[in-house]
């Protein structure tokens, strides 16, 4: 008796330990300084964000688990250095990432300079790199030092953002881009504002785009940016992009098609109910003639 009451004993322990070291996926876990972003995002699927600094040099890297949900409450900010980034990456499938009262602000003033070439070293913002049905919603993103959203993705859709750096209007903002997608697939994006000193929309490479309900202002339009590779054609490649009941205002642009000297394919565009207003005349220019 004495034994196998040490056994049972021994299996329960054993049990409880398991239990309590295995990740918790259906808890709701809170971020309120950086120093939790690792183990929270390793441990839960049900995130929440509150205020906190990201320390300078460094990204917010949330390589989430899969059907993950993070909830932006807080006011995300960063530390000052002159690098590369990007600030923000986020990873996974099946993610819903939705903001509810509380924002990214990239602080873009400490680096904006008017200067895209000799000037400040300037750290692109938020990078999207999620799969299989992801979304993400109220999402806010102030003032972005560089190119504010870049997405690498496939099967994600982007609705009710507002991407705001209406501040760089004043404070020689540059290269803003509101949306920069290349290596994508069956995205979509709508319901969106963008405030912005370069384009609102950029596509480099990929297939299968929805852009519908957005508004620009300040920036270099709907864009298609394509032939960025001097190696592979392939990758400056876009088909079947759609543009529609989109408006462009107080904008460099309207529609825009910049194709770089290198070989690729632009197919299957569609631009409708696109309305523009405070726009500069349409311009055509062919670089080494046609």
């Amino acid at each position: 008796m004495i034994m196998n009451f040490t056994i049972t004993f021994l299996l329960l322990a054993n049990l409880a330990i398991a239990v309590l070291s295995s990740p918790v996926l259906n808890a709701t876990c809170t971020i309120s300084s950086f120093d939790e972003v690792a183990n929270v995002v390793a441990s839960c699927s049900d995130i929440v964000l509150e205020s906190f600094t990201v320390p300078a040099g460094t990204t917010l890297n949330m390589n989430l688990n899969s059907g993950s949900t993070v909830t932006v409450k807080g006011v995300i900010k960063f530390g000052y250095q002159e690098w590369a980034g990007p600030l923000v990456q986020i990873y996974g499938n099946q993610i819903t990432f939705r903001g509810a009262g509380g924002y990214f602000d990239g602080e873009g003033a400490n680096y904006w300079d008017g200067d895209n070439k000799n000037g400040k070293v300037k750290p692109k913002f938020f990078k999207i790199k999620t799969k299989a049905n992801s979304i993400f919603s109220d999402i806010t993103l102030k003032n972005c030092p560089k190119n504010c959203v870049s997405i690498s993705a496939s099967d994600t859709t982007l609705t009710d953002w507002l991407v705001d750096c209406s501040e760089g209007d004043s404070k020689k903002g540059k290269n803003t881009d509101g949306f920069d997608l290349a290596s994508s697939a069956d995205i979509t994006i709508r319901d969106s504002v963008v405030m912005n000193q370069d384009d609102c929309v950029a596509i480099n490479q990929g297939s299968n785009f929805l852009f519908e309900r957005l508004t620009c202002s300040g920036g270099h339009g709907l864009s298609l940016s394509v032939g960025l590779s001097k190696s592979n054609g392939e990758v400056n490649t876009v088909r079947n992009a759609t543009f529609t009941d989109c408006v462009v205002k107080n904008s460099k642009n309207g529609m825009h098609i910049k194709t770089h000297n290198d070989t690729g394919a632009i197919t299957d565009i569609t631009y409708r109910n696109i309305k523009l207003s405070a726009i500069l005349p349409l311009i055509t220019s062919c670089d080494g003639g046609l």
